[in-house]
């Protein structure tokens, strides 16, 4: 999977544009053959879980169709969102009462089931369960009874996305299909480090990521997200939100070619999904981990279309 993640500045509502579409072809064009959507619900302070129906959904079923159209793989990995909570990210959703957990997951997995038979109509061939749960997925028998919910009403390829920080902590692998992976993982302090040492501080996560599919029977991974803001610090946070400083650009874009390179070779690797596009912004709305300038479209080219 030569995936790139659609992203948006609304609830979704892009999705189902005619810029969505020009979006996939342009996408389709690079060598990119799968990409990944993220419909939102919202969560209360006291763990509601809360989520409508829009106009039939159609901002998650129109770009699924269009994929099929164009032979193009789907993964749909339903997002919380936090803002506007006392969350800061996902990973900081936690309760201290028993009532609230079960009020957020009793919520959390009505809304994913629902996903999922979006997923299943519509043919998505992966659909994540879940992402970046610091403390909640340490609830493994409440993950086990979402998983099995999924698969009652959807037959395709499952993973949950574990952060690059507590993926082995996750004690729910042998339930889905792939062991998915937020790949956000610092490679060099160096500062303005070449191509070869951003390399070899992949090399010594992929020996430990390889370690750690033997040790799941050989399942595969799937890196769920992997991307690189435009920042001088990328290589050493590529988590960060922060943008500018020395050879900020140049950096990004080493990261990426280096990690879109040494990605394409790896059995233990189903695939990579790039954080992340939009469609067509205004040429002054500059988003973190924007993607789409000509030098990094060249990139994805470079490794996904001309090889």
């Amino acid at each position: 999977m030569k995936g790139v993640t659609v992203s948006c500045q609304t609830w979704g509502r892009e999705w189902q544009t005619p810029e969505m579409a020009e979006t996939l072809d342009e996408l389709q064009s690079l060598g990119v053959n799968s990409f990944a959507i993220h419909p939102y619900a919202r969560i209360s302070n006291d763990g509601e879980v809360r989520f409508r129906t829009v106009d039939e959904n159609r901002h998650i079923t129109v770009p699924l169709d269009w994929a099929r159209q164009r032979g193009m793989s789907v993964m749909l990995i339903p997002h919380i969102a936090y803002w506007g909570s006392k969350f800061s990210w996902r990973g900081d959703i936690n309760f201290e009462t028993d009532a609230e957990w079960d009020r957020f997951f009793t919520g959390y997995e009505a809304w994913i089931v629902e996903m999922a038979r979006l997923a299943e109509a519509h043919g998505a061939a992966i659909f994540c369960v879940g992402l970046e749960y610091t403390h909640a997925q340490k609830h493994e028998a409440r993950w086990r009874k979402i998983i099995a919910a999924v698969r009652a009403v959807y037959t395709g390829k499952i993973t949950y996305g574990g952060n690059w920080s507590d993926y082995q902590e996750v004690k729910f692998w042998d339930a889905v299909d792939y062991i998915g992976v937020l790949a956000y993982f610092p490679l060099t302090t160096v500062k303005n480090p070449t191509e070869e040492q951003i390399a070899a501080g992949w090399r010594k996560r992929f020996a430990e990521l390889e370690r750690f599919s033997r040790r799941n029977s050989g399942k595969q991974l799937l890196f769920v997200e992997i991307g690189y803001n435009e920042n001088a610090r990328a290589a050493a946070e590529p988590w960060s939100f922060d943008t500018g400083g020395e050879n900020a650009a140049e950096i990004q874009r080493r990261c990426l070619d280096v990690a879109l390179g040494l990605t394409k070779s790896q059995p233990w690797l189903a695939g990579v999904f790039l954080w992340k596009w939009f469609p067509p912004l205004p040429d002054d709305d500059v988003e973190n981990f924007r993607l789409q300038t000509p030098e990094v479209k060249a990139l994805i080219a470079k490794h996904w279309r001309d090889r």
